[in-house]
């Protein structure tokens, strides 16, 4: 094993069983509309995170809280023969893990529906003591997760935060102090509208107080804000089946590529290829590459990487 690839990445946040659906239109109030048949996927945009991180080749592990329903599902073992560091997932007897519905428009537009469950008892967790290079914040309790910063901050860990579709739980305080105190931040682009709402400030201002800020646009790329820098990123062309899961992905390339000492503008490229594979399956976790894929179609594509950090 490589050096880096002893590098651990910890992701902080929901398991959950997804249900995804394309559909022609979303209904109308008081209407319905046909739905394909189902079919469930492992999904959470933490444990999202965390599997993409172990398919590309860093160690992985996930703080999290599951149901009853956890251990039968088969999500567990998937976990552990993935070698996913599991130690610091919490086992609720009374509730169910989360879940969530996802439902998809032709213009690539969605609607969640999502069952917290479980997850109802983060807010009584204790953060755990983290061993990892870096701290990946996901969808989860904004209180524990404020929690989480104060205890990687100690251990001296890196910090990445993705509020993600939970960025309506967050509070202007909870939001600040997590912004504040953070090394690396993800948003899409209506979350990044949304959180300037939320601050009541503008683009120039949240920029500055956030080291490296990452806003994605889907199919238009992504753009990279670091200090004076702007870095645009392009979206690598593919087919689309399902983009459920694909800002996960997009983050787990680009903290995997930190760590492995690229360039900002590298990380992002390659996240933007990782992304790429995901969306050519349906689930959030069917199709994740591994970091020779993803070498490999970028090689293909015609892209060629600089030169790592120093």
């Amino acid at each position: 094993m490589n050096l880096e690839d002893r590098k651990k990445i910890v992701a902080v946040g929901h398991i959950a069983l997804d249900y995804i659906f394309n559909v022609e239109r979303f209904p109308e109030p008081n209407t319905s509309i046909q739905i394909p048949s189902v079919k469930r996927y492992y999904g959470g945009s933490a444990c999202n995170v965390a599997v993409a991180v172990a398919k590309l080749g860093l160690q992985s592990a996930i703080v999290s809280c599951v149901g009853y329903d956890f251990i039968n599902s088969g999500y567990s073992s998937y976990l552990k023969n993935l070698n996913i560091d599991v130690s610091n997932i919490y086992h609720s007897d009374e509730e169910e893990t989360p879940k969530a519905w996802i439902f998809t428009d032709p213009e690539n537009n969605q609607i969640t529906f999502f069952l917290w469950g479980a997850a109802k008892h983060y807010r009584e967790l204790k953060p755990p003591t983290f061993d990892g290079d870096l701290v990946h914040l996901a969808t989860g309790d904004p209180g524990f997760n404020v929690r989480c910063v104060d205890t990687a901050r100690r251990d001296g860990r890196l910090i990445s935060f993705d509020p993600g579709q939970d960025l309506p739980l967050y509070s202007k305080e909870n939001m600040e102090y997590i912004l504040e105190n953070v090394d690396f931040v993800f948003m899409n682009n209506h979350e990044y509208r949304r959180t300037l709402k939320l601050l009541k400030t503008d683009e120039e201002d949240l920029r500055r107080r956030i080291p490296v800020l990452v806003v994605t646009f889907g199919e238009r790329g992504s753009v990279i804000y670091s200090g004076d820098r702007e870095i645009k990123i392009p979206s690598i062309p593919t087919k689309v089946e399902d983009p459920t899961g694909a800002g996960d992905s997009y983050r787990a390339g680009f903290l995997t590529a930190y760590l492995k000492g690229y360039s900002l503008k590298d990380c992002g490229i390659i996240a933007s290829a990782v992304a790429s594979f995901v969306v050519e399956k349906r689930g959030c976790q069917t199709n994740l590459p591994s970091w020779r894929d993803v070498m490999e179609r970028l090689k293909e594509r015609g892209y060629t990487l600089g030169e790592v950090r120093g």
